[in-house]
């Protein structure tokens, strides 16, 4: 994979008539693709529902790893207007994918999480547009992907990760809804949250979205895990 990767780029930056400079296909930070499951049957711990899946650090190596993931289309995990789709002998169903910088998890107990905020944004969909709705949410998210790889948004430097969830269920009736998140750090000022705000509203085309506090007591957590 290593050769792979390093002969591309080389063939790249030779064939390009502008001699792309490799500062342009290279990211500030390194990025990891996770994916979260819930179980048919069980209750997973925090180890078991997350896992992550793969990592880079440059456009090519991303696109490498996007072009055969089976989520690339949402609706090849998602609830795609039939059923529920569920994997491994465990019966799991993944039920978000999370793109986080390295070294900090899609938790809120990280320490790097805890003190940011959220930015979620909601989308209820009827059954009959499920179809519709992956397809537009599939491109929408690659594109957020990218911008926030890129950092070409506003606050998005202080972005620690995104998610996209499914939250549909059918325990107390069929609700389908999607989320998309946002996970800011706590460095944040409020007028480049509200910046960053206002452009996800127009680039995800989402009338609701709420920004969270992310506060989680970490002794505490330790504590009912048994740590010091």
């Amino acid at each position: 994979m290593d050769d792979i990767q390093k002969k591309t780029k080389e063939n790249i930056i030779k064939e390009s008539e502008n001699n792309i400079a490799i500062s342009s296909i290279t990211f500030n930070r390194t990025w990891v693709f996770w994916e979260s499951y819930t179980a048919k049957e069980q209750n997973l711990s925090y180890e078991e529902s997350n896992k992550s899946i793969f990592e880079w650090n440059d456009i090519i190596t991303f696109f490498q790893f996007w072009n055969i993931y089976p989520g690339n289309d949402a609706k090849n995990i998602f609830f795609n207007g039939n059923r529920i789709i569920y994997y491994f002998e465990e019966k799991y169903r993944i039920n978000a994918m999370n793109v986080f910088v390295k070294g900090i998890k899609p938790m809120w107990e990280d320490e790097q999480n805890n003190g940011g905020k959220y930015l979620q944004l909601e989308y209820q969909i009827k059954l009959d547009d499920t179809e519709k709705f992956a397809k537009v949410s599939s491109f929408s998210w690659k594109k957020l992907i990218l911008n926030t790889m890129g950092e070409n948004y506003p606050g998005s430097d202080h972005v620690n990760g995104i998610r996209f969830v499914d939250k549909t269920h059918f325990e107390r009736g069929k609700i389908i809804m999607f989320r998309i998140e946002i996970w800011v750090d706590k460095f944040i000022e409020n007028e480049k949250l509200n910046e960053l705000k206002n452009y996800m509203i127009q680039e995800m085309g989402c009338e609701v979205i709420e920004i969270k506090d992310i506060k989680v007591d970490i002794n505490k957590e330790n504590k009912k895990k048994g740590k010091k």
